[in-house]
């Protein structure tokens, strides 16, 4: 069973592995372009995290929503299905170029917005809904920067290996 606190840690997690991997990624690569979108969207990451971890301290909060709580694990998998919400899976020695790995961050960021948008039928509070909206706006800017420098990289011949 899955509580709203459930939701808010699992979102945590997610923004956590999200900067680990960003912060890892920055380390392995020369491009000094590809390290700035690496640091901005750990430093997102980080905001993100921080913004769930206040939500769940928030004591002012909607019902545990126990009433839906038997029932989201079916309908999480369903709306998830393969899908690990985590980066942690990814064998990044498999990855040899740049493209490569910002398209696997893209798939990640697409999780990650597939996730919230679920997580949004959930919460009431308006404040809280608003927070949760700026950061699905957020992550689809990571999508759109994250496409840009796929677009980048793929004028630059040959493709810079990481």
């Amino acid at each position: 069973m899955f509580t709203r606190n459930d939701l808010l840690d699992i979102a945590i997690k997610m923004e956590e592995n999200g900067k680990a991997v960003y912060d890892r990624a920055m380390g392995e690569t020369k491009n000094k372009e590809l390290k700035a979108l690496l640091q901005w969207m750990a430093q997102e990451e980080d905001c993100h995290q921080k913004w769930f971890l206040q939500q769940k301290e928030t004591k002012d909060q909607d019902t545990e929503a126990n009433d839906f709580a038997a029932m989201l694990p079916d309908v999480l998998q369903e709306m998830m299905g393969e899908k690990s919400l985590s980066l942690d899976d990814v064998d990044f020695s498999k990855i040899t170029s740049t493209t490569q790995m910002l398209e696997t961050f893209i798939e990640f960021e697409k999780d990650t917005i597939l996730f919230y948008e679920f997580l949004e039928t959930f919460i009431q509070g308006k404040k809280t809904i608003d927070g949760l909206k700026k950061i699905i706006r957020e992550e689809k800017d990571h999508v759109n920067k994250l496409n840009e420098m796929i677009h980048v990289e793929k004028q630059s011949i040959p493709e810079k290996n990481l």
